[in-house]
């Protein structure tokens, strides 16, 4: 970050329009709350868009067995042993005559609950060649996890997390490539949560520029306490990278 440009900055007279902002002044973080909020929603994409991943990793699982169970599996009657339900989760315990007697389980779409109750009798598609894979019907013609409607989330997650990581970078950038002006207060307003700055301050190129910023009160350093500002707070501190590329911090 560059120097900060005169007139010096007198922190205690600051109003942030998001307090937060004030470590990156003081040049205790190496990024602004902007960035820090960049940062903070790609991890929440990330993670969401792993589970999703392991959705799709079992969809696709999933899909390969019961796709082959259609394909050569032999279909037998079994009858439901047991039924739970807890949530959105259907978890089912069945039994089939192979020969010999199988028992298994299977986790259902929740849908498919209400349709089946213990001593039920049910098609079960299973594979004599390998006995151990196995499912009821009713779950292999509706399956727990589909898969294409599960991969076009992730594609579409994968998309945004990518933009959001572009959006990062640029911010961080930013960071390392602007410097912090002191500008002067103009105006402020508050309307429920919302606090709105009018502000001014000059550019290293000697010209002004006037503008506003709004932020949400509860971010900022305002307070109604005139202790805490025994003074009327009058100067912003402003980021200023280009003349297009500026704003409160």
């Amino acid at each position: 970050m560059a120097d900060v440009t005169t007139p010096v900055l007198d922190i205690d007279r600051v109003l942030f329009l998001d307090s937060r902002n004030r470590k990156f002044v003081e040049k205790r973080s190496p990024i602004t709350a902007r960035a820090r909020d960049a940062r903070d929603l790609l991890w929440q994409i990330a993670m969401i868009l792993a589970i999703i991943g392991a959705v799709l990793f079992l969809a696709v699982s999933t899909y390969k067995v019961d796709s082959g169970l259609g394909k050569n599996g032999k279909v037998v009657k079994g009858v439901i042993v047991s039924k739970s339900q807890f949530h959105q989760t259907c978890r089912v315990t069945y039994q089939f005559n192979g020969p010999p007697l199988y028992v298994r389980n299977a986790d259902l779409a929740y849908q498919l609950c209400p349709t089946l109750a213990q001593g039920q009798a049910v098609d079960v598609l299973y594979d004599p060649q390998q006995p151990l894979y196995s499912n009821l019907k009713v779950s292999v013609d509706r399956p727990k996890y589909p898969v294409w409607p599960v991969a076009i989330g992730f594609l579409a997650l994968l998309v945004i997390f990518y933009a959001q990581f572009q959006k990062f970078q640029r911010e961080r950038s930013l960071c390392a490539q602007g410097q912090v002006i002191c500008g002067s207060m103009l105006n402020k307003q508050i309307e429920m949560d919302r606090l709105t700055i009018q502000y001014r301050f000059r550019v290293p190129a000697g010209f002004t520029i006037q503008s506003e910023g709004q932020g949400r009160l509860q971010r900022s350093n305002f307070t109604y306490d005139s202790q805490y500002f025994p003074d009327k707070p009058n100067l912003v501190a402003v980021f200023f990278a280009s003349e297009a590329e500026f704003y409160l911090l």
